[in-house]
Parts: structure tokens; sequence; C-alpha cells
């Protein structure tokens, strides 16, 4: 390409001083000025135009010999693809969860002394909303109404997620335990009759019980108001004398059931004597329990 066009110029600037010459020969100078100063000064500018073309054809070689070294110098970059394989994330539960192998209770607190809310079923998930103190047991949101959160045992439990960032929620006081009314011993009693056995009078009394509780034990007190003697006894079973003086014996008195009981043996007979008996009857051996007294007066 700089072959073509060094002649080029020449060829321009030869071109140059050939219609200077002309110029020179062929007409006078008019204003009377010397033809050689006018030859001189269009000489220079024929000098100064082949000279300011071969400074361009310098330049222009330049820029193209510097974008030929900067095509050969610039490296290739070839894009390998990577065969490492991505890594695999699992997903995480946005918060902790817990199941269970077998269905629990959920209460308002961390034992059975706590009131129960509900029940955390076998196939449910859970979302744990606290921890607590202790190991054994964590505070989660009910399934079945998930405004509800309640304490639940960790035994039978699988939890899944971080629950150290849960808030640490402290034990509620222990409930107040809830009254329930014992129901009373009631029964009723009645005189039967004296009966004389082994050298004593016996005195035999009629009970039935009309409670809901069993009666175990009972506690007779007969007194002869005509002699002022007093015969007590107590028995944790229903004794009596048969009319063969045969002792029997009912052992406890269910409820609804009819049993006899009888004093203790009397030496003089009371017959026709005005007499006072108080039954002491208790739900429990050794005249514990729940107990009932009953007051009669009767003459055999």
């Amino acid at each position: 390409m700089f072959k073509k066009k060094f002649p080029t110029m020449f060829v321009l600037v030869a071109l140059v001083l050939a219609s200077a010459c002309s110029q020179l020969g062929g007409q006078p100078a008019a204003n009377g000025t010397d033809q050689g100063s006018t030859l001189s000064i269009e000489t220079q500018v024929a000098v100064m135009v082949a000279s300011t073309l071969t400074a361009q054809a310098d330049q222009a070689g330049a820029g193209a010999a510097t974008r030929s070294a900067l095509a050969t110098s610039t490296p290739e970059f070839t894009f390998t693809p990577s065969l490492t394989p991505s890594e695999t994330y699992t997903l995480t539960p946005a918060f902790p969860m817990v199941t269970v192998s077998v269905n629990i209770n959920c209460r308002t607190g961390p034992t059975t002394a706590y009131d129960l809310l509900g029940v955390l079923q076998v196939g449910e998930q859970a979302e744990v909303v606290g921890r607590s103190s202790l190991s054994d047991s964590i505070i989660i949101r009910l399934p079945s109404n998930t405004a509800i959160t309640c304490w639940l045992w960790t035994k039978y439990a699988t939890l899944s997620g971080d629950i150290s960032g849960l808030p640490l929620i402290p034990i509620p006081p222990t409930p107040t335990p809830r009254f329930t009314a014992t129901p009373p011993v009631t029964f009723n009693v009645s005189y039967v009759s004296t009966d004389f056995c082994a050298g004593s009078y016996r005195i035999k009394f009629k009970i039935t019980n009309t409670g809901s509780l069993t009666l175990e034990s009972d506690k007779v007190t007969v007194t002869d108001q005509n002699t002022s003697v007093t015969k007590t006894t107590t028995q944790d079973n229903f004794p009596y004398y048969s009319s063969a003086c045969a002792t029997a014996a009912d052992l406890n008195l269910e409820a609804g059931e009819v049993g006899y009981t009888t004093s203790d043996g009397f030496a003089d007979d009371p017959a026709g004597h005005a007499m006072s008996a108080t039954l002491r009857v208790c739900s429990q051996n050794g005249m514990a329990g729940t107990c009932q007294e009953k007051t009669l007066t009767f003459t055999p």
C-alpha cells in the first residue's frame, strides 16, 4: 500500500513545479515586479505542498502499521464451559416444624397438672413457636386451631428446623387444683330386734345405704337409759347375730344395699327400757374416709 502512495506524491509535486514554470514563462509580471522573485515564491509553495503531502502519507502509513500490529498482537479468548455440577440446595422450612409418632396431648403447661387444649395427631405438622427450659417440652401452634399455642411433650416428637433462635417461654404457674366435692355418705338406720346369744343381749340394727359411696366400717354406741349402761363396738364390716345365734357379716354395703349391724352385749335384758343408739358409718376401713352419724331412740 505504501509503494503505491509514494509515486503518486512525486507525480503531484512534478505537476505543481511544471505549472509554476509555465506560468513564469508565458505571463509577464503585470505589476513590474521581478520574475525571479515570483518564481522563488511559487517554488517555495510547491515545496511546502510536497512536504505536507509527504507528512500526511507518513502519518497514514504509521496509523495503518499500528492497526496492523494491534490486530496481530491482540490475543483471542476462547470460552470453555465448566463441567462442574452446580450446587444443590435443600429447601428449608420458614419455621421449625414438629411431627409425632403417637397422638400427644397439648396443654397449657408442661405436665398433666395443666389443662388440656388439644391433641397433635399422627400425620399432622405443627409450627414450633417457642422453647422451654425443660428439655422434653416445646411450645407449638395447634394445627386444628392455629390461634391456640400449647405445650407439647417431645418424647415421641420429630423436629425439623432450628429452634435455638426461638424465644424461651417461661413455665406457667401450676394451676390451683380444682375442688371436687366428695359425695356424702347417706344411710337409713332402724331398730330391728334384741337377740339373746351366748349369755348376753345384743341390739340389732338395719342399715340401708342410700348414697353412692360404699360403706366399709361402722361404730355402734347403745345406752340403756334405765341403767345408764353404755356398750360400744367398732368393726370393719357389718356383723350381726342370726336367730340361731350364729355370727354373720356383710363385709361392705354397696350403694342401695341393705345390711345389719349389732351392738355389744348387755348383761341385763333391756326389754321395756328406754334406749338410745348412735351409729357412725364410714366409706373406708378403720372409720376413715367420708362418714356420717345418726342417732335414734327406741324401746325394745
